[in-house]
């Protein structure tokens, strides 16, 4: 019998969660309890039923509330219904003694409501409470299903392996925080029936069953279809099988696109041009590695310097390759412009790429 401490010294029979309800036994084996027994969490909570599922699940597991923070983002998106949300996470908070940060959307943020504005608001909102209470990490409710509907959305928008490894169990946000998504194996269905087997009540978001979003269209109306042509307890099984698959392949393009860039010696591009942040990469080491890997590279660049990513399509990946190849076998200058006023030379053997901030007097 394997016996582990949990945050108030009291020990856990480790042997004993194979007959824990699936969803604690899901929890401990993507998200071990050493990695976060001693550290604090902030639990994102919005009062549905699978952020609701998993803060009585960490409870469970590790009934310290000096080391679990909740946090409640209100979007205000339906009125007293948000409110309502706002006040079962204050009322659940209280029941388990956790300190509870409430944050009220501005007008402007109301205003904005596309998914991926109402999301970056949410975990701009979770990393400022992390830092206010030194948390070591961000724990969010994505589980199995939410995973299939993240593949589904990738593949219809026509995204590459990156997006189509879905999300990520543990992501580093900083140099002393990640999000953890420990309900990744765990099924909508099992999150009902644990709910259920407590007697805990949790809020429903009527939103969710409008179509007004692509990702509520899938959950709605595509993945139905797709169960009763393939066999609904096949499909998902499926899809995450390989979204698994698809992830371990990229894991080994990252790792070489990583170890490409620390190889190649980025130079920065001093000009007196409108081309800001500008740095030069040797042609040549394009040429010598494979695009896959280059293409992963230059991703990662894009997202450090914070250019627009969404707006790079497959064409334009394209192109870029294209311009390189073409730039190989040719000393005349070359110049390819990208979305997000990105801007791609090559000249003297070298790939110069860089962001236009203005455009050039007359």
């Amino acid at each position: 019998m394997m016996l582990v401490q949990n945050g108030e010294n009291e020990p856990i029979d480790c042997d004993s969660m194979n007959s824990a309800p699936p969803i604690r036994q899901a929890i401990v084996e993507l998200w071990p309890l050493e990695l976060w027994q001693r550290e604090t969490v902030v639990v994102a909570v919005s009062g549905g039923a699978d952020s609701t599922a998993l803060l009585e699940a960490l409870m469970e597991l590790r009934p310290d509330p000096d080391r679990t923070v909740v946090a409640h983002f209100n979007h205000g998106l339906r009125g007293p219904e948000s409110d309502a949300d706002q006040e079962f996470v204050e009322s659940l908070s209280r029941i388990h003694g956790l300190t509870c940060a409430i944050q009220m959307a501005t007008l402007e943020q109301t205003t904005n409501r596309s998914e991926n504005q109402l999301r970056n608001v949410r975990h701009r909102f979770l990393e400022d409470v992390a830092k206010q209470h030194g948390a070591r990490w961000i724990a969010l409710a994505h589980h199995a299903d939410d995973q299939v509907e993240t593949f589904l959305h990738h593949l219809l928008r026509g995204s590459g392996p990156s997006g189509l490894s879905g999300m990520s169990t543990i992501r580093p946000i900083s140099a002393t925080t990640d999000l953890v998504r420990p309900l990744l194996r765990v099924s909508r269905s099992q999150i009902l029936e644990y709910l259920s087997s407590r007697n805990q009540t949790y809020q429903t978001d009527i939103s969710n069953a409008s179509n007004d979003y692509m990702r509520n269209r899938i959950r709605n109306e595509l993945l139905p279809q797709l169960r009763m042509f393939v066999g609904s307890d096949s499909l998902d099984k499926r899809l995450l099988h390989a979204c698994e698959l698809i992830a371990e392949e990229h894991s080994v393009v990252a790792l070489l696109a990583r170890r490409w860039l620390t190889k190649n010696r980025l130079d920065a591009v001093e000009r007196k041009s409108p081309v800001d942040d500008a740095f030069s990469i040797p042609l040549q080491s394009c040429i010598e590695e494979s695009w896959p890997v280059v293409r992963h590279a230059l991703t990662i660049l894009w997202y450090q310097r914070g250019w627009p990513m969404r707006e790079m399509g497959h064409t334009h990946w394209r192109r870029l390759e294209r311009l390189i190849e073409i730039a190989s076998k040719s000393t005349h200058p070359k110049r390819l412009d990208l979305p997000g006023h990105i801007v791609v030379r090559c000249r003297k053997g070298n790939l110069v790429i860089g962001q236009i901030s203005a455009e050039p007097a007359e």
